[in-house]
């Protein structure tokens, strides 16, 4: 019982309680046709205290007694569901409403014990209790238009919905059993204006004001951050002045613990406005005091849908896929009690369809032996044609071959290309014309063909020589007696473009080449020459007789 009330009442009560019982008979069996109110029992509450805080006299305890058969008056077991007749209260029942729901959301509703999908603009009632999946959220508006966005993960109860009167005083007490809710509270207009969230380690005493609660049924640790005004957080039979600025937690048995003050802002000035890849990806600078990051994005600054919320241990962002359309992201800091800072917003577009293509070839970084390289990449199922560009540095500052509307999958420029390196990349047009983003550009080498020369005669050996390729490479030359290459007679590695082998047997040899990156990445192979070898004692006699064809292998 509460200590406002002497003890002598509580004896007088039971010791009457049959009397009640018995004289409360006849108005019981007319209060019980009457429209009622489903009140949800809390911790501490008894007969007494209920009456004296929602009944219009304390002569009403009797009845309220006999109407819900209530055996132990000071005693009653918490989320017990008490009927009370309208016409007994000085407060009138009200509603909330759902603003908005995404994703998982449900409702249990207190009448009838039925569950049912939340849908915007439902209302709740006193003992309801709403829900949400690991991928929903909803948006809820009470009576004096306070608002609670309940997170991811979430349960929630509505204790207590009424309005006093005719008046805006109205009296709103909720249980977070578990999860994240954040909450904009209207000032309080009347003393007896309430707006109270319980959780099973502490309870939020709120006058109006901007506060996020966390509640982790896991840990049994409840989390409060404010924003903006005050709040009382009590737990274990003490209470916790929290102002703007700080964040205060509260393990189940202990008393709050001191107020610490809440991360500021991360920087976001640097993400981009437009957005051209899915699934979004932002990254920032650190933040001190930071062991973690939440970042939620939804369709407007007001944040009453999220679309995403994830928390990360990096300065990063990592979204979902989003469809095309204007979107804002906020993010904040988490210190390392789990306690949440001051959000940063970010405004952007996203725009990243019709999609590009996969790049095939050349591939990211390839070394490509021929003058004009073919250039291939998939085809999205949104495409109608496709956009080619092909630059020698990777800004595309200086573009050397646009295709705005080509057709094909496939490339074969009409151009001949110098040796070096070159970027391209591709965007997609659908069918209506509109053009999607490029993809990531991608590099290649396209290197020069050495061509070896005719053999020469140098002191009883045959010695082979070529046009150098790029300062650094090596060369790989192979000599054999079929063209598939499965009779080699010689492979060697050298650094200089010439290699001296032992005379090989006359006939018909073939000889191929390539160069090796200073990396060890090597280059396709470059054509293979046929070389007609007389025997070595005709040698230099018929020098000249020496036939070199170049085979298209």
């Amino acid at each position: 019982m509460r200590s406002g009330w002497p003890a002598a009442l509580g004896c007088v009560g039971r010791m009457s309680a049959w009397i009640g019982l018995l004289f409360s008979a006849l108005l019981v069996a007319t209060a019980a046709q009457a429209q009622e109110w489903l009140y949800t029992v809390r911790p501490g509450d008894n007969i007494w205290n209920i009456t004296a805080d929602y009944l219009t006299s304390m002569s009403y305890w009797p009845k309220l007694q006999a109407l819900n058969r209530v055996a132990d008056p000071e005693r009653l077991p918490p989320g017990m569901k008490l009927r009370i007749p309208v016409a007994w209260l000085k407060s009138q029942p009200t509603a909330a409403r759902v603003l908005s729901a995404r994703g998982e959301v449900e409702v249990t509703l207190a009448f009838n014990n039925r569950t049912i999908t939340a849908a915007t603009d439902q209302p709740l009632q006193s003992g309801d209790e709403i829900r949400t999946g690991p991928d929903g959220s909803a948006t809820l508006e009470f009576g004096d238009g306070s608002r609670l966005l309940l997170q991811a993960g979430s349960r929630l109860v509505m204790d207590t919905l009424s309005v006093y009167g005719d008046t805006r005083m109205v009296d709103t007490r909720l249980r977070l059993r578990q999860g994240r809710a954040d909450n904009q509270v209207t000032p309080r207009q009347a003393p007896r204006a309430r707006y109270e969230i319980w959780t099973p380690a502490a309870t939020t005493a709120v006058r109006g004001t901007n506060f996020r609660l966390g509640m982790d049924a896991a840990t049994g640790v409840a989390r409060v951050e404010v924003l903006a005004g005050a709040l009382d957080l009590k737990g274990e039979r003490q209470s916790r002045a929290v102002s703007k600025g700080f964040g205060s937690l509260a393990e189940t048995g202990r008393p709050p613990a001191a107020a610490a003050r809440l991360l500021a802002a991360p920087t976001l000035a640097d993400l981009p406005p437009q957005v051209e890849r899915v699934p979004v990806r932002f990254g920032f600078p650190a933040l001190s005091g930071a062991a973690g990051y939440r970042a939620q994005i939804a369709a407007n600054a007001r944040f009453e849908t999220l679309l995403f919320d994830g928390v990360s241990q990096q300065p990063q962002v990592r979204g979902p896929d989003l469809p095309d359309g204007d979107y804002v992201v906020r993010v904040r800091g988490i210190d390392a009690q789990g306690l949440e800072g001051y959000d940063a917003y970010h405004s952007f577009q996203l725009r990243a369809r019709p999609e590009p293509p996969f790049l095939a070839r050349p591939g990211p970084g390839a070394t490509v032996p021929e003058k004009a390289p073919t250039f291939e990449w998939t085809e999205p199922a949104a495409a109608a044609s496709y956009h080619l560009q092909l630059a020698e540095d990777e800004r595309f500052a200086s573009v050397l071959l646009d295709l705005p509307d080509y057709a094909s999958t496939r490339l074969t420029p009409d151009q001949t290309l110098a040796p070096g390196v070159y970027y391209w990349r591709v965007a997609t047009r659908d069918s209506a014309g509109r053009q999607g983003p490029f993809g990531d550009p991608q590099r290649f080498r396209l290197l020069p063909i050495p061509k070896v020369g005719p053999p020469e005669a140098v002191e009883g050996e045959m010695v082979f020589r070529w046009s150098a390729a790029l300062p650094g490479q090596r060369y790989q030359i192979q000599l054999a007696k079929d063209s598939n290459f499965q009779d080699i007679v010689v492979d060697r590695q050298v650094d200089e473009p010439q290699l001296a082998i032992p005379w090989p047997e006359s006939g018909f040899n073939y000889l191929r080449m390539r160069t090796i990156d200073p990396d060890g990445t090597a280059a396709p192979y470059g054509p293979t020459q046929r070389i007609d070898l007389p025997p070595k004692n005709y040698w230099p006699f018929a020098l000249g007789a020496v036939l070199v064809l170049i085979l298209a292998l």
